[in-house]
């Protein structure tokens, strides 16, 4: 229960410093509740695979956290440690899935994944195709997870569902942010979807 306040008390003093400072509570906050949930799986789950793909894909999101922070924001290497971190979450996902494919699941976010990179697209310029590669990744993690809950509805697979649908949508509002125009309500959108998601793929590593 304390872990979980800590991780709490964190991410809000991270949103807290985006709009108010101080600036090196922004940089600290953002990282550590990373690494707090981090601490939760070694020290709260089974030593399964599950888990470990589970922290790894938490490394990387940490290691793309850092990338996008920085003064000098690098976007690509960013981009690439969150796609990185998707791939592990949908390894660990689809291990978990036995069973018979739900196909409408996958159409459904697909349909929805085509609408937001139409609407991002006039505005994406030399980033097309790594945007379009990173869309297509985290839909088919969310799917991932969708068919693992819909083939067990185990605790487990909802907040590995819940986790990965808010996923979608953090990283859908940080990307109309960064390629359509900033907006006030945008970090504390983009932020509380963010920790909210990874606070539910930590909770279904330790839930199994």
């Amino acid at each position: 229960m304390l872990s979980w306040l800590a991780v709490w008390c964190s991410g809000l003093l991270h949103i807290n410093a985006a709009y108010k400072g101080p600036r090196w509570q922004f940089y600290l906050f953002k990282p550590l509740t990373i690494a707090l949930m981090m601490l939760i799986v070694v020290t709260g789950g089974e030593a399964n695979t599950y888990a470990y793909l589970v922290l790894a894909g938490l490394l990387f999101s940490l290691f793309g956290d850092v990338f996008l922070m920085l003064p000098k924001d690098r976007f690509i290497p960013g981009l690439l440690s969150f796609l990185v971190a998707h791939i592990f979450y949908s390894v660990a996902f689809w291990l978990q899935f036995d069973g018979t494919m739900v196909w409408w699941l996958p159409s459904l976010l697909g349909a929805a994944s085509v609408i937001i990179f139409l609407l991002l697209l006039p505005n994406l310029g030399p980033l097309l195709v790594p945007v379009g590669v990173y869309i297509a990744v985290i839909a088919q993690m969310a799917w991932g997870a969708g068919e693992f809950w819909m083939n067990t509805h185990s605790q487990m697979a909802a907040y590995a569902f819940g986790g990965a649908l808010l996923f979608m949508v953090s990283d859908t509002v940080l990307a109309f942010e960064r390629f359509k125009g900033p907006f006030r309500a945008s970090v504390v959108l983009v932020m509380s979807t963010y920790f909210c998601a990874q606070g539910l793929i930590t909770l279904s590593a330790i839930s199994g």
